[in-house]
């Protein structure tokens, strides 16, 4: 088994919104499983990485959508012959946006057409793979348990817990559903020690800290036909200056 990052999540936001970008992960077990698939504004950054690894999507098995909302889920109809798993009640209920249905019954009309699999508490997706049920974020929001991993399972918590940030508090950035259910659903994750966490916007860690870390680059283009850009990198700070104080004489 093993398990490759097809894409990063990361939490940008600006004045003017947000950008969503939902990390897209790859388990290789038994049957090749996607955790999420990313949207529009990523489906290069996704086919490219397949190209990459001289994959299709044709290639993948199972589609697990950890739920319906839309920076995770608009690259679905790319991947036509797999089945598509999402929670029970996220199928029912969730949506894609808030503010215009259409686009929700669009959504879930397209979903119709594929090999559509709801999963509830403990269901297997692959042979080390098992759905763990984590409302709150939204209706019927599914995280992965993957086992057989070192160091304790591995958990694909997509919005249940976005980030690091979250674990350590207990409660998701956002959560549209249901505060309480929001809680316990990062309380059900941490209680099964991960070895690593897969977040929806964030680098993999555990309750130790980052496993990695993630550069992102911000690309503005100029009106003289350059492009400027800004790169964010994570490094070991400086270790601290300490200085013995004067002894008296």
């Amino acid at each position: 088994m093993k398990i490759e990052r097809i894409m990063p999540g990361m939490g940008i936001r600006s004045n003017v919104g947000t950008m969503g970008v939902a990390g897209v992960t790859l388990i290789r077990d038994d049957v090749n499983v996607l955790v999420d698939t990313g949207h529009f504004g990523t489906r290069n950054v996704v086919k490219e990485e397949f190209a990459r690894r001289k994959m299709s999507p044709r290639d993948i098995d199972v589609v697990v959508l950890t739920h319906l909302h839309w920076d995770h889920v608009l690259n679905v109809d790319m991947f036509g012959d797999a089945k598509i798993v999402v929670g029970e009640k996220e199928l029912k209920e969730g949506i894609l946006l808030e503010d215009d249905k259409r686009f929700d019954r669009a959504f879930k009309s397209l979903l119709r057409g594929m090999d559509v699999r709801t999963v509830n508490d403990g269901d297997r997706v692959s042979k080390h793979a098992r759905a763990l049920i984590t409302p709150g974020h939204s209706p019927g929001h599914v995280s992965l348990v993957v086992d057989g991993v070192a160091h304790g399972p591995a958990v694909f918590s997509g919005d249940a817990v976005p980030n690091f940030r979250a674990y350590l508090r207990g409660f998701p950035d956002f959560s549209f559903y249901d505060q309480a259910q929001a809680r316990e659903s990062v309380a059900a994750i941490r209680r099964l020690n991960p070895g690593v966490i897969y977040p929806g916007h964030d680098s993999p860690f555990n309750e130790k800290g980052y496993i990695e870390r993630d550069d992102f680059t911000l690309i503005l283009r100029r009106e003289n036909e350059e492009n400027s850009l800004v790169t964010i990198r994570h490094v070991t700070a400086d270790q601290p200056v300490i200085k013995d104080p004067p002894r008296s004489r």
